[in-house]
């Protein structure tokens, strides 16, 4: 980037003793609260306080030197070949620690499945490989909402800009009724999903995925309307699927077989959607992927937040300023730098000048929402297009 500024790539596997600064609260503070279980954000490339290992022993990542995924291995082993140069240290955008090999070694993988619990805000997924459940995202989608309030803004400026004598795009009035269209809320919504199951893809042998399929009868039932969205752009998650993994090894299940199987295995579903445990939707994901292989669940978890969406480009305000004067609006860039990335602060959403504003997220307010700014750019340290996710720990 023109501002000199490099995304952090080979961090060392050292434990930081430094507060983190994604939440404003060192992991000292996290570590002495009253409830069982801690709460550690995962910066981008930072170890939490235990190394990041998972109760699973197998939890690295492995890629090949041709960049496929491999089988996963444990820290002791990966320490190893580091230390005899055989592998290079790497992350995902979940923000685990693989290694990536530097000399040609076997191809055998062992079976490993994807489960997948669809909801409307949130979602469950998890991975099993061999006999462990080694890994568990529960995912926040994009705010519908939110995504709505934005379009019906554009389109009532759009429309105010036909009347008046300037360049303009061309009205779409028939932009509806191309085949396979989805609605532009919509489809943020199907790209969130197909993102975060593209990381999975990359970073672990997944040779099967079994999704919870969901059906709501909308003709004779009128209360589901949030189900609509779990629905729109079924068929093309789907058929993504399909062309990576196989037609056959896309496996189907029904609402009430999640329920059983949950039951058979004891295990018991969360009232509250929202709450940052595996019990919440994670516990759906994995008994319909347990049904596929046999293991023990893993009850921690990465909690990933793909909420954030910068405001687009726009030409001017919608309503003039002191002086007669239309501002200049925001963009999706400041200073090369796109907005959404994380830095050493937290998220960039933007800045004046030389200083950036980022976004943080209080976890002991219930996710509120803190701008802060006057950071110059020279102070960053470093970018990083991970997602911004925190582990939970049981």
């Amino acid at each position: 980037m023109r501002i000199g500024l490099q995304e952090r790539q080979d961090t060392p596997q050292v434990l930081t003793t430094s507060p983190e600064s994604l939440n404003g609260m060192s992991l000292e503070t996290l570590n002495n609260r009253d409830n069982s279980k801690s709460d550690f954000l995962v910066g981008c490339g930072y170890n939490t306080s235990n190394g990041g290992s998972l109760s699973a022993k197998h939890n690295v990542f492995v890629l090949g030197v041709d960049g496929k995924p491999l089988t996963p291995t444990t820290n002791a082993k990966a320490r190893k070949l580091m230390k005899e140069k055989q592998a290079t240290p790497i992350w995902n955008k979940f923000s685990k620690f693989g290694i990536r090999m530097v000399v040609e070694t076997r191809k055998e993988v062992p079976k490993t499945i994807l489960g997948q619990d669809w909801g409307t805000k949130f979602e469950g997924y998890s991975l099993i490989s061999g006999n462990e459940n080694i890994l568990n995202v529960m995912l926040k989608l994009p705010d519908k909402k939110k995504l709505i309030k934005k379009l019906e803004e554009r389109r009532r400026t759009r429309r105010a800009r036909r009347w008046r004598n300037c360049g303009r795009r061309e009205e779409r009035f028939s932009n509806r009724s191309r085949q396979n269209f989805i609605a532009p809320s919509q489809l943020q919504i199907v790209n969130s999903r197909l993102k975060c199951m593209d990381e999975f893809f990359k970073c672990y042998p997944i040779q099967k995925v079994a999704i919870e399929d969901v059906c709501f009868n909308h003709r004779d039932k009128r209360w589901g309307k949030n189900f609509s969205t779990v629905e729109i752009g079924k068929q093309k998650i789907f058929k993504h699927i399909r062309d990576i993994v196989g037609v056959e090894n896309l496996i189907l299940f029904k609402g009430y077989d999640t329920q059983e199987y949950r039951e058979k295995l004891n295990l018991t579903k969360a009232n509250d959607k929202s709450s940052k445990n595996f019990h919440s939707h994670c516990v759906d994901s994995f008994v319909i992927a347990n049904e596929l292989s046999n293991a023990t669940p893993n009850k921690n978890l990465i909690y990933v937040d793909d909420n954030y969406r910068f405001v687009r480009r726009k030409l001017h305000d919608t309503q003039y300023t002191k002086g007669n004067i239309r501002a200049k609006f925001s963009t999706g860039n400041f200073k090369g730098i796109r907005k959404g990335t994380m830095c050493k602060f937290g998220q960039i959403v933007g800045g004046t000048k030389n200083q950036a504003w980022y976004c943080d997220f209080d976890l002991q307010a219930n996710g509120r929402k803190i701008y802060q700014k006057g950071k110059m750019l020279s102070k960053i340290g470093w970018l990083s297009h991970h997602y911004k996710s925190m582990e939970v720990m049981v």
